[in-house]
């Protein structure tokens, strides 16, 4: 089998583990799936690749994607914050004026409601539709994938990928596409869970003192958020270099939250979290908290 890595075509890896399995997709107890690490540019990836269809994949992601995040009224008082917050960031980093801006992967439109406010014309793109239906003509919704999508040559001015490309298996051919219907001084903002965490390496060491390091993993395409891939600042800096755009911001964030505001006193988050705050706070310092912001510009 030929086993390369998808972000820089390397040939050294490194064997992470085993990833979790779910009795839900049935065939993927006949496969032997493993998580490497490229040892060139620190890319995670599974293989052999997955083989489940788009229709198989938006199955899942209609039922319990949503759900499974469970948040709560203050934590989507954060998340709001946040979103205006790398939107602002965004349109700093135009060199063009405001115009088309596409959410890919948008969810329940929360991106592009903030993003028309600021002005900006929105387009959203996801495999599954969980958008308000009012919202699909206003958005001008595309039920699909960006390349099914065909958007024009250098179409928008702003491209926004939260959280959407740890779950895509073809990470470079869609940086590409992406790439080739921006603007030209257009920005791309990219957001993606950092996988060598200060909190992820925690954990992960916390489950092997307790000889059950087969439940934690560096990333989980089987169980919900359903990560089929994994980025942390080189292997992200490389793949978006690598095709020509300049990167403009690169850091992390997250992870510091103060928990007191939302867990119930006492419970089992609530301990839970008083023990990974301490971790949170040391992984600011040293700049390796557990989500990865990047704005790199046509």
């Amino acid at each position: 089998m030929d086993m390369r890595c998808k972000i820089c075509d390397g040939l050294l890896f490194k064997y992470i583990g085993k990833p979790r399995t779910n009795p839900v997709f049935p065939r993927i107890l006949k496969n032997d799936y493993r998580i490497f690490q490229c040892q060139r540019c620190d890319y995670y990836f599974i293989f052999p690749e997955i083989d489940l269809s788009q229709e198989e994949w938006k199955k899942f992601y209609e039922t319990d994607y949503f759900q499974v995040a469970k948040q709560t009224q203050w934590h989507k008082r954060i998340r709001q914050k946040e979103r205006i917050e790398r939107l602002e960031l965004l349109e700093n980093s135009l060199k063009i004026a405001k115009g088309k801006f596409l959410d890919m992967g948008c969810g329940e439109g929360l991106v592009l409601k903030n993003a028309e406010l600021l002005g900006f014309e929105p387009y959203g793109l996801d495999i599954a539709r969980n958008l308000e239906n009012t919202d699909s003509d206003r958005y001008h919704f595309f039920l699909g994938n960006v390349f099914e999508a065909n958007y024009p040559d250098e179409y928008f001015s702003a491209i926004y990928m939260d959280s959407v490309l740890e779950h895509l298996s073809n990470p470079m051919e869609t940086l590409k596409e992406l790439k080739r219907i921006l603007k030209p001084g257009g920005a791309l903002l990219i957001v993606v869970p950092n996988e060598d965490s200060m909190e992820n390496s925690f954990k992960k060491l916390c489950y092997r003192l307790i000889f059950q390091a087969g439940k934690y993993g560096k990333i989980k395409p089987f169980i919900a958020p359903y990560h089929i891939q994994g980025f942390n600042k080189k292997s992200l800096s490389h793949a978006l270099k690598s095709i020509g755009l300049n990167l403009l911001v690169l850091q992390d964030f997250g992870g510091n939250y103060p928990f007191w505001k939302n867990d119930r006193i006492g419970s089992k988050p609530f301990f839970t979290d008083i023990f990974l705050y301490g971790i949170g706070l040391l992984s600011i310092v040293w700049k390796n908290q557990i989500q990865i912001l990047a704005i790199a510009k046509k």
